[in-house]
């Protein structure tokens, strides 16, 4: 098995991750009452649990770079940053929204 086809299966859920993430930024930036659709529980929700499984599978992506002996995946790390980004962006976007309310 070739080891970079190791680390494209995991590219989807960073993808999904990134997708939830910036339409939530997105709805919040361009709607006034987004609150219809989404609350804090659900921003702060989605922002742990994204960061938290991304951190998690990058983790798993250096154990299995270590195991087979290939250099790491450069694009999923960068999709984890990404995803961290957006969750810090998702979380600070709600709270000066929330401060001017």
């Amino acid at each position: 098995m070739d080891g970079m086809t190791v680390f494209t299966n995991f590219r989807p859920i960073y993808i999904l991750f990134i997708l939830i993430l910036a339409t939530s930024l997105i709805v919040m930036v361009s709607l006034k009452n987004y609150e219809k659709l989404m609350n804090g529980s659900t921003i702060v929700g989605f922002s742990l649990v994204s960061s938290a499984v991304s951190a998690y599978l990058t983790y798993q992506i250096g154990i299995l770079s270590d195991e087979l002996a290939i250099g790491g995946d450069p694009v999923s790390f960068l999709m984890f940053m990404a995803i961290v980004f957006l969750s810090a962006a998702n979380l600070l976007v709600y709270l000066i929204k929330n401060m001017r309310n």
